[in-house]
């Protein structure tokens, strides 16, 4: 009984905590799409197994009253459980997405690895207007020999186009240029072999001719992201196939 009364009360202190956790998740660090996109379950699955399901647990499995030590025990159990809980924030603190990049046709997500793989040290963003992720594009030069220099240099450097950082601007209403590469309703409707189109328009209602399908890479793969035409908004992934370049 008084194990079990141990148990609740720890639980009920790690699941004030939790929650406070779960909102910094999915309301700042993944918030939208980028829940589903990112990883964002991953990083929940962090959280719950440590603070939910260990120190609780723990505390269940020493608890005795008048043991000699019990105090040590739980302040151990403690001290262990808000240690790998900030590791495991830290890792998803990390792997959050820090842009969404619109470059050559499709959208990419951006965490601080993907700039580091590439030798490049994770930008500031702040002077970009919004919340984070920060909505990009990268402004490739339009004359041709501005371009090939531009390209050049990435390619000597080994940095991918949707890396160029000197060259993010905010995506805003360019969003049309977004809008103006997006896939035709009828290759769309042959790559969805499952029927997530009326899923999904069933979830968002309207009609296809409504949105704007760009591809979109992915931490996992590589699918489409729908805008509303009506006043450009980035609505979320449709889980259909997209080409992989």
């Amino acid at each position: 009984m008084y194990r079990v009364r141990a148990f609740l009360i720890h639980f009920g202190i790690s699941f004030a905590i939790f929650l406070a956790l779960a909102y910094v998740l999915l309301f700042i660090w993944f918030p939208d799409f980028f829940y589903e996109s990112d990883g964002g379950w991953e990083g929940m699955r962090i959280v719950i197994g440590v603070d939910l399901v260990m120190g609780p647990l723990l505390t269940f499995a020493v608890y005795k009253p008048g043991k000699p030590g019990l105090k040590f025990d739980l302040t151990v159990i403690g001290l262990v459980q808000a240690a790998c809980l900030a590791v495991g924030m830290y890792i998803i603190y990390v792997e959050r997405p820090l842009a969404l990049v619109y470059a050559e046709g499709r959208f990419y997500s951006m965490s601080a690895d993907d700039y580091t793989d590439v030798g490049i040290e994770p930008p500031d963003l702040s002077h970009i207007p919004g919340r984070a992720p920060k909505r990009v594009l990268v402004e490739v030069p339009a004359d041709v020999f501005e371009q090939s220099t531009f390209r050049r240099r990435l390619l000597k450097a080994r940095i991918p186009v949707r890396a160029a950082v000197d060259s993010y601007a905010p995506l805003g209403e360019r969003i049309d240029l977004a809008i103006e590469s997006a896939i035709d309703y009828a290759a769309l409707r042959e790559r969805d072999e499952s029927g997530q189109i009326e899923r999904w328009l069933e979830a968002t209602g309207g009609q296809l001719e409504d949105y704007a399908f760009v591809p979109f890479a992915t931490r996992f793969n590589v699918l489409f992201l729908g805008i509303r035409r009506s006043d450009r908004t980035l609505i979320g992934l449709l889980d259909v196939p997209a080409p992989l370049g």
